[in-house]
């Protein structure tokens, strides 16, 4: 192989540099929509045209260009008060009324009104509050409709007695049609604990048969009755009603009809209760603090969730 002359060599080197400089040339520049006129930056190079993303201009920036996250505030009144320190002209509340999720979400920059000039917005910035349940509503939900040995239910309604109302009197119409529908009794917090702690149930039972002589047809009839221990007919409420308030830290207390249940068992009786149409408690309730947000924000509350 020949020797290159040095000066020949520097000559190539110096080619080769152009070479490579021409292939990892670029260009920026600008491309416009023609719908709206919005810029986007975009990169020419020989491997074609590249969007610029919006985002690697982020960490250089002092401060961002706009408001973005998700708020979770614990209390009904701190979710108000950060809705009304953030909130636009364009600000929306959302709300989702299924009892197992129920929520509040403020979207802060929500789609402004396009024909009066403004533009549909990131619906980045927010603030939620997860309704949490009571203490109560968890106790007495929690041992709905669950069978109890007597000394259970003395146990829980020792601890819960306190819930019980003593008015004995339902104030929702629906409430009121139904103690009229099943001719309730309500029972009071002291014969509910005397209920829980000395009930004892005999049972009499009686076989009887009816025979037609002219045909020779027979017919037992068997008829069972609870006593007490005078032999007396058992009389029993059939209903009791609480006073809770459905969601954590609210001042704010709803009245719970109740079905008292029982029945003989071997060793002794048992006790059970099935809540009566909680889900209006819970109705009246979520409506009560949706109308408390509506008139201390002003801002528009829609049932369901935003778009997205």
């Amino acid at each position: 192989m020949s020797d290159l002359n040095p000066r020949d060599a520097g000559h190539l080197i110096r080619e080769s540099v152009l070479a490579a400089r021409e292939l990892a040339h670029v260009d920026v520049t600008e491309v416009v929509d023609p719908r709206d006129g919005t810029v986007a930056p975009v990169v020419i190079s020989d491997q074609g045209v590249y969007a610029v993303e919006p985002g690697i201009f982020d960490k250089y920036r002092k401060a961002p260009i706009a408001r973005a996250g998700t708020a979770h505030l614990t209390t009904l009144e701190t979710f108000i008060d950060l809705t009304n320190r953030f909130a636009v002209d364009s600000s929306v509340v959302f709300a989702v009324d299924d009892m197992a999720r129920a929520k509040l979400t403020t979207i802060f920059d929500y789609h402004a009104d396009i024909d009066s000039g403004g533009a549909t917005a990131n619906l980045k910035h927010k603030a939620e509050y997860a309704f949490p349940f009571s203490d109560e509503w968890k106790a007495w939900h929690g041992k709905n409709a669950e069978i109890m040995t007597m000394a259970e239910f003395a146990q829980f309604l020792e601890d819960r007695i306190v819930d019980v109302d003593a008015t004995g009197e339902p104030t929702s119409p629906e409430a009121k049609a139904f103690v009229a529908a099943i001719n309730g009794k309500l029972a009071s917090p002291s014969k509910l604990i005397e209920l829980a702690r000395n009930l004892q149930v005999y049972e009499n039972s009686t076989l009887k048969e009816a025979r037609n002589l002219s045909s020779g047809e027979g017919q037992l009839t068997f008829t069972s009755e609870h006593v007490d221990a005078d032999g007396k007919p058992l009389s029993i409420p059939n209903l009791f009603m609480i006073l809770i308030p459905v969601f954590a830290r609210s001042p704010d207390y709803y009245r719970l009809l109740a079905r008292l249940r029982y029945r003989k068992a071997n060793g002794g009786v048992v006790f059970w209760y099935e809540l009566w149409r909680a889900d209006l408690a819970f109705e009246q309730a979520f409506a009560e603090a949706c109308a408390q947000v509506r008139e201390r924000t002003t801002l528009p509350l829609f049932i369901g969730t935003a778009e997205g």
